[in-house]
Order: structure tokens, then C-alpha cells, then sequence
């Protein structure tokens, strides 16, 4: 097993991590990581992932919540361009 994985980041910042890491920590397929300094003098940072236990609505209850609004949305006026 490795001890150390390097990682290069590329000019404009975007880089790709290990992917045994990524396996490891359910990133396989993406996800947001939280970035600290470890200010051990040396720029280090430590990569922790961050939970993704965020709840979406469901369909009925979106359908609640259009239906709860006081009226529907006026149309805009349309305009026509100038070469139409």
C-alpha cells in the first residue's frame, strides 16, 4: 500500500485526486470536499469529505408549494426586434 499519492493541479486549479481515495470516501463519481490549512509551515492542506445528507423535495411536495402561492405569474409584455 502507498503511503504518499502525489496529485498535480493544473494551471488554471483544477486537479484529480487519487482514486482509491475517492473510492474510499464515495466519491467515485464527484462530490464536494472541505479544503483546511494544516499551517504546519509547509502549505499543507487537509481534504475532508463533506456529507451530502441534504434532502431534496419530492414531487407532491413541490406541487404544495406552487399551490400556495397567492396568484400566477403575469405574462411579460413581448417585444419585437428590430429585424423581425
Amino acid at each position: 500500500m502507498k503511503h504518499w499519492d502525489t496529485m498535480a493541479v493544473s494551471k488554471v486549479g483544477q486537479s484529480t485526486l487519487p482514486k482509491w481515495w475517492r473510492d474510499v470516501c464515495g466519491l467515485s463519481f464527484g462530490g464536494v470536499v472541505e479544503v483546511r490549512p494544516l499551517e504546519d509551515g509547509k502549505n499543507s492542506i487537509v481534504l475532508t469529505p463533506r456529507s451530502s445528507n441534504r434532502r431534496g423535495v419530492s414531487g407532491k411536495e413541490l406541487m404544495e408549494q406552487f399551490a400556495s402561492c397567492p396568484r400566477p405569474l403575469r405574462s411579460p409584455d413581448r417585444h419585437h426586434l428590430p429585424f423581425r
